[in-house]
């Protein structure tokens, strides 16, 4: 059987005026390089929780997987995250480490990153899934997405913790958390957080930056890119996601000139973490 360095390899690149921080996961016993696979979070999470599906890729590919500003181990600035700026910190990333024509993973956020270089810059993807990508027709308004009341409940969320046992058994309770599997739960709460000086722990994504994520969410216009999307795409979703996210992961997969839809069953849009 093949072994997977563990843990993967840690590294920095600097894009756009930031330093993004990156793992690589890969065969220990690889005789030569293996074809690479990209693989982008969600908003609020990390690079870290690709842990399990970058392991099982890892027997057939050099997988790669970067904080996105404001996430993990990258920079955070205090502003500037309209979503043009995932797409241009992704074409930096993928051109500081000489990446082109290569598959891309992206989940919700990250999938809409993915989808509009794809539309918009021919030669970075060679084929796309696409798991429940944020990518939103023009006939919807933030009341619709819910983007305002999910900005409203990031800047309330609770950011620090005296333990990060009492974090994960707080996460187990919460919706969004409810059907991932505990060594996800544990995973993100041990690379998701940073020990303060007074010891206790706080979240690496701040509310604050999340909640200009989602009031942002809707600054890139990938809906109307997606015809120009030339390379296969995956689009995928949960069986159990809402009416919205269901409405326009079928709408996007219909748009993109070769692609299709997958639906897994019982899941919903946090999907990466109870694979």
């Amino acid at each position: 059987m093949s072994q997977i360095e563990t843990p993967p390899k840690k590294a920095f690149v600097e894009t756009n005026g930031l330093r993004l921080h990156y793992l690589t996961w890969r065969r220990e016993d690889a005789r030569e390089t293996l074809p690479p696979v990209l693989l982008l979070h969600a908003t609020g999470f990390l690079a870290r929780l690709w842990q399990p599906i970058a392991e099982a890729l890892a027997s057939e590919y050099t997988v790669y997987a970067f904080d996105s500003r404001g996430h993990g181990d990258s920079d955070k600035p205090p502003a500037d995250y309209h979503w043009q700026r995932f797409v241009e910190d992704l074409a930096g990333f993928m051109d500081a480490l000489s990446l082109r024509d290569i598959p891309i993973v992206g989940h919700s956020a990250g999938g809409a990153a993915a989808a509009y270089l794809a539309g918009t810059h021919a030669g970075y993807a060679s084929r796309l899934v696409l798991i429940e990508p944020i990518i939103r027709p023009p006939v919807y308004d933030s009341e619709q997405d819910g983007r305002a009341s999910m900005a409203a409940a990031a800047r309330k969320r609770r950011m620090v913790w005296d333990r990060r046992e009492e974090m994960v058994a707080a996460y187990r309770k919460r919706p969004t958390f409810e059907r991932w599997r505990d060594d996800m739960l544990r995973l993100y709460a041990e690379f998701g957080t940073f020990q303060r000086e007074d010891g206790r722990i706080a979240m690496k994504c701040p509310g604050e930056i999340e909640a200009q994520i989602f009031e942002q969410s809707a600054s890139l216009n990938t809906w109307d890119v997606l015809s120009n999307v030339t390379c296969p795409a995956l689009v995928m979703r949960g069986a159990l996601t809402d009416q919205f996210l269901a409405t326009i992961c079928a709408a996007a997969a219909q748009r993109i000139p070769n692609g299709r839809l997958h639906v897994r069953r019982l899941r919903d849009h946090a999907l990466p973490g109870d694979c």
